[in-house]
């Protein structure tokens, strides 16, 4: 009985050390219902052509100049290997391909960031590694609407990029991955809405001034049944 109990002892010790080694990923959110936005930053602001504001609980952006897009940024300079969601749709556009997306791992001034867009003009998705010498572009056939909500989520995960559209899935790869950045949201030649954004990663606190959503959970069981019944 006694070297049972310091069996057990031993093993619980082990558990203890390991659980103090585990880290725990984390989530920053914005629902923009609080009309703040001070966590967030226009990137290479151009006050003439570009301008981001909150609106009746969403936030909007908008860029009507040729060839430039707006990018929208908060978080840190040292997160990396995270996922971004929210909700997104395009309202406005010009004649110029028109665009609404999300950035990961932008490093700003370094000109560094891997790009996932939704291009309403071309009818395909695009995932984008950008950098001051080249963009490499990898791109697949998507038919989009103006004036309609879509889910986005972008993951980067040690170079193996991610990006889900209303949970159709679109993958790309890195072989010498940009090491961290921060987070956006992106519009080119348009004017976008974008709501309830959730930023998760290993090294990202829980905070934000955003709750997170009580419909989560109940999308989370839809799914659920939803593999269920196809099982059957």
């Amino acid at each position: 009985m006694k070297s049972y109990c310091v069996l057990l002892i031993a093993l619980m010790q082990i558990v203890v050390l390991m659980c103090g080694q585990i880290s725990f990923a984390g989530t920053w959110r914005d629902d923009f219902e609080d009309r703040i936005t001070r966590e967030w930053k226009i990137y290479n602001l151009d006050r003439q052509v570009e301008n981001w504001w909150v609106n009746k609980g969403e936030a909007v952006g908008r860029i009507f100049k040729r060839g430039f897009m707006s990018l929208w940024l908060t978080g840190e300079l040292d997160w990396e290997n995270y996922s971004v969601s929210c909700r997104g749709k395009l309202v406005k556009e010009r004649n110029d391909p028109a665009y609404i997306g999300l950035t990961l791992h932008d490093r700003g001034e370094e000109d560094t960031r891997y790009l996932f867009f939704i291009n309403f003009f071309f009818g395909t998705v695009s995932i984008i590694k950008a950098s001051p010498r080249n963009w490499s572009t990898r791109t697949f056939p998507f038919v989009s609407d103006i004036d309609t909500w879509y889910h986005l989520k972008a993951t980067v995960n040690d170079g193996q990029l991610e990006f889900q559209v209303n949970g159709q899935v679109f993958v790309s790869e890195d072989s010498s991955p940009l090491k961290s950045g921060q987070a956006g949201l992106v519009v080119g030649n348009a004017e976008g809405r974008f709501d309830d954004v959730a930023i998760t990663g290993v090294n990202i606190k829980n905070g934000g001034p955003g709750r997170a959503r009580a419909v989560d959970r109940q999308e989370a069981l839809t799914t659920t049944w939803g593999r269920i019944k196809q099982d059957r």
